[in-house]
């Protein structure tokens, strides 16, 4: 009797104890419901990735260019300083020289104003 007794509930448990399809349908639904939201978040996050490296593409090919045409005007001035150096130079031999001249002027113009 107590054999049977046991035999009993022990069916009794293990049939009271499966999960019917509905039951496992109602608690996997959210979670497959949450699953597709994230798969949704992720491809939309993906995609925003890829256009992001298509816009630093972008921007560095930009920066590239900026760069190489901020070094191009970096060497015209250097090359217009020291044009304008060579000039300064130049124009101040040009004024040394009109002093000098000046100064044999003057001279020659005394000598002329003594005789």
């Amino acid at each position: 009797m107590k054999k049977l007794f046991i035999l009993i509930s022990s069916c009794l448990i293990l049939l009271t104890g499966c999960a019917t399809k509905e039951y496992v349908k109602e608690q996997t639904d959210p979670i497959n419901q949450r699953l597709e939201r994230i798969e949704k978040q992720l491809e939309k996050m993906n995609n925003d990735i890829s256009s992001l490296r298509t816009d630093i593409k972008n921007v560095d090919s930009k920066v590239d260019s900026v760069n190489l045409t901020a070094k191009e005007a970096l060497k015209k001035s250097e090359d217009a300083v020291k044009e304008s150096k060579a000039a300064s130079l130049r124009a101040d031999n040009a004024a040394q020289k009109a002093q000098a001249a000046a100064e044999t002027a003057k001279k020659a113009f005394e000598l002329q104003q003594k005789k």
